[in-house]
């Protein structure tokens, strides 16, 4: 490989980073590693034995912003539609056996820094659904994590993001959760 190849590489690597906003709305690199959300990484335990029981989705919108908060609830109004999904009562806080939804939340609530709504995404429609989200996310970012009663480190470290990155509050966030009572 030539040396302008990687100095082209690195060029719009930096480019990149610059442009979605990463190093300056978060300082340092550090911070985008977690490093100053309460999360220590050389304390998690590895472990092969992980089970995923189902998926969260987090959409992320400035609640202060008429567009994006028009956006946001444009695209949860679709997502509904077409998956048919009900609204997750309070039993379900963590676990439910079926797709459900949460209410707009129009400021930040537990870990989420900013307005939001989520989706409770059992493992058999997470194709499906993670497809539409990709498509039809926008100008909007997006959170999918894992919920394997781990919650900080479902959050934190197990973790995929859509768009960019926002920092959690991992303090917010217990390290363990009871396993769902359907799947037991």
């Amino acid at each position: 490989m030539s040396i302008k190849l990687v100095f082209l590489t690195f060029t719009c690597f930096v480019l990149n980073l610059l442009a979605n906003g990463h190093v300056i709305q978060h300082g340092t690199i550090e911070d985008l590693l977690l490093t100053n959300h309460g999360f220590d990484l050389e304390n998690v335990p590895v472990n092969d034995n992980i089970t995923y029981y189902s998926y969260h989705i987090h959409v992320y919108f400035l609640q202060k912003n008429e567009n994006q908060t028009n956006e946001a609830t444009a695209l949860r109004n679709r997502f509904i539609e077409r998956f048919n999904v009900d609204n997750c009562n309070d039993d379900c806080e963590t676990w439910c056996p079926k797709i459900c939804h949460w209410d707009l939340n129009m400021a930040p609530i537990g870990p989420h820094p900013i307005g939001s709504w989520g989706i409770y995404l059992p493992l058999e429609q997470f194709i499906d659904a993670v497809s539409f989200i990709s498509i039809n996310h926008g100008n909007l970012t997006v959170l999918l994590h894992p919920n394997s009663g781990r919650p900080k480190i479902d959050h934190l470290l197990n973790a995929f993001w859509i768009k960019s990155i926002l920092p959690l509050d991992g303090d917010q966030l217990s390290d363990i959760a009871p396993p769902p009572p359907h799947r037991n």
